[in-house]
């Protein structure tokens, strides 16, 4: 059955971040979203009823995809989660107090935390898109806010994750704490790719999706 695949870039990017992977997805329907950090939004309005629905979140933006309250047939998460600060106390004080952190140097110094951000992520390049008269100041601390709640992963999607060794952002004792205990979740770490797949190991990241598609479709029939 043919497929719509919807993808939606992480905290601090914008639809760019998937310049690289988009090349593999050519023959196929994408609607790239952004959440309009650095410019105009572009949001999810349409749906074909003939088309699987494929959702492609890089961090934040499988919460994103989440919050669209659509039956999506497949899931993919690249470096993502449904709670950022973990249920494990002890990670969730290390992690909140991480992203006080980031937050209160994003107030006072916005361009020099995106920079390291990005430097951190393994995408230090980003910063020559960014225009710092364009950076929506309101939306990235609204969606920073965000990651204090956690939201729920559907219960019967199929939902592959894919995460880092080296991901300094949500490591894989984060993803393990999200994840482990989700029987309709395939957690997968690779050994490279920081805060950054789906710019980073695209290849491997395509494959990986297209073959879990496959058996999770095998799978159900």
């Amino acid at each position: 059955m043919k497929k719509h695949f919807v993808f939606y870039h992480g905290f601090g990017f914008d639809k760019n971040f998937w310049s690289n992977l988009a090349p593999y997805f050519a023959k196929e329907k994408c609607t790239y979203l952004d959440l309009g950090y650095f410019g105009n939004k572009c949001e999810f309005n349409s749906e074909e009823s003939n088309l699987q629905l494929v959702g492609i979140g890089h961090s934040l933006g499988l919460t994103k995809l989440l919050n669209l309250n659509k039956h999506f047939d497949y899931l993919i998460g690249l470096n993502s989660f449904t709670n950022f600060l973990g249920n494990d106390l002890t990670l969730r004080n290390k992690k909140a107090g991480e992203l006080y952190m980031l937050k209160n140097s994003f107030i006072k110094y916005p361009l020099r935390t995106l920079k390291n951000f990005y430097q951190i992520c393994g995408f230090p390049s980003f910063i020559n898109h960014v225009q710092p008269e364009k950076i929506n100041h309101v939306r990235m601390l609204t969606d920073l806010d965000s990651l204090f709640i956690s939201i729920p992963a559907p219960k019967n999607t199929p939902i592959l994750i894919i995460g880092s060794e080296n991901d300094e952002i949500v490591p894989p004792i984060l993803l393990h704490d999200n994840f482990i205990n989700c029987s309709n979740v395939k957690l997968e770490i690779t050994p490279s790719g920081k805060h950054a797949l789906g710019f980073l190991e695209v290849e491997k990241i395509y494959k990986k999706i297209m073959s879990f598609i496959d058996n999770a479709a095998e799978n159900k029939n």
